[in-house]
């Protein structure tokens, strides 16, 4: 087996192993050019940089490279590190240290949705959904996110990140496979509901709640219905004194 390679310091260095290829820096130069022009096409395609329909098309080209190149799956973790190093010098959006946040997985990820899915919620949103596993480990959240027709939920970037939030809190430790999707649904519509309650607070009072506090809200008020205000409203009080 041959591998992936690119030079630091003058020597090369290993980090995608498929059959009989090696790229040298020419190859690699050659790959630089053609992401580049890729992403300009896509610039000129699309409304926004980096925004849910051009990270959807980035990862559609992403998942045809992986196929293209014969790089396992397992592996495209350290082939998005590549490109990012070696390859797209002009993409400059924040890696942070798991691999979940690499942006160029959120848009492989975002690709494997349907289309109308994908362009229906911000990139931002996706970001914070992805990067929480225990909250996507079930599929039937995707459907779930396709059906809502919740404008509070689905234009507003602070309900949908405390969201994610509470699913964190409320399903950590369930097996979701055994619940049937109305049960399933049910914690999505609780966790929702609350969490518009908790931005409708925070605005309303004009206060920031840290993300300790946040989680003590949602944990306070797991077992209680989000239809009950006045209960919730003074676990919210009881947080802003």
């Amino acid at each position: 087996m041959a591998k992936l390679a690119y030079k630091i310091d003058n020597e090369y260095k290993g980090i995608v192993t498929y059959d009989d290829k090696k790229y040298t820096d020419e190859e690699l130069k050659k790959m630089r050019q053609e992401f580049i022009s890729l992403e300009k096409s896509l610039s000129k395609k699309c409304k926004k940089s980096y925004d849910s329909e051009y990270c959807y098309e980035l990862g559609l080209i992403l998942s045809n490279k992986l196929a293209e190149y014969k790089i396992i799956e397992s592996t495209r973790y350290n082939f998005w590190s590549m490109l990012r190093q070696n390859v797209n010098e002009y993409d400059k959006r924040v890696v942070l240290q798991t691999k979940q946040r690499d942006p160029y997985e959120d848009c492989y990820l975002l690709s494997k949705l349907p289309r109308e899915l994908a362009l229906k919620y911000s990139m931002s949103k996706w970001d914070h959904l992805f990067d929480i596993t225990t909250a996507r480990s079930d599929d039937r959240i995707y459907k779930w996110l396709l059906d809502n027709e919740c404008d509070e939920f689905v234009k507003s970037n602070d309900v949908f990140q405390n969201f994610c939030k509470c699913l964190k809190l409320y399903i950590s430790d369930i097996d979701t496979s055994i619940l049937s999707d109305d049960e399933l649904y049910n914690i999505y519509d609780d966790a929702m509901n609350k969490s518009i309650l908790l931005v409708k607070y925070i605005h309303s009072k004009k206060i920031k709640m840290d993300s300790k506090n946040r989680d003590y809200y949602f944990l306070k008020i797991k077992k209680i219905n989000h239809k009950n205000i006045n209960d919730i409203d003074n676990v919210l009080e009881s947080l802003n004194k």
